[in-house]
């Protein structure tokens, strides 16, 4: 065998090695990001459902509480005061920073948005045992006035 025939041979074998490896490579790098896409968006998917607030806000309930540092959602004129403090702090005309300023109006608005939703969540769960009291008091109201009718009768 000849020696220039030899190294072509070696470089056409070389050649498909390295082929079959890239090609490998290849559907390897494909399979990995489908996998990175699908678990990002199943990610996307649990986040979105969990807190539709966080995403319309831009903040988290835990970062804006940590940022008006405040840990209970319960008194909303302590947190106003809080907010109020910390937005006059924060002013860029006396030397504070328009950015942390920005941010403690998304927290409280966040907060806000919170406190709400939680009055809301409360009436409801009030109200329900309130029209089933109401349902009674009327049945016995009715029932007073058929006994007061047959008693009126009866004398």
């Amino acid at each position: 065998m000849s020696a220039p025939k030899a190294i072509a041979q070696m470089i056409i074998i070389g050649g498909r090695i390295l082929g079959r490896a890239f090609k490998d490579a290849y559907k390897q790098a494909n399979a990995n990001s489908a996998a990175a896409r699908a678990a990002a968006g199943n990610a996307n998917a649990e986040s979105n459902s969990k807190d539709e607030f966080t995403r319309k806000t831009g903040i988290a309930l835990d970062e804006s509480q940590k940022i008006l540092n405040i840990n209970e959602i319960k008194d909303m004129e302590k947190i106003r005061a809080r907010y109020e403090h910390l937005f006059k702090q924060n002013d860029p005309k006396d030397g504070g920073s328009l950015y942390l300023q920005a941010k403690v109006v998304r927290a409280f608005e966040r907060i806000q948005i919170e406190y709400v939703q939680n009055l809301s969540k409360e009436s409801q769960t009030e109200q329900p045992i309130d029209s089933a009291d109401s349902s009674t008091n009327t049945s016995t109201e009715s029932n007073n006035k058929n006994s007061n009718t047959t008693n009126n009768e009866s004398k």
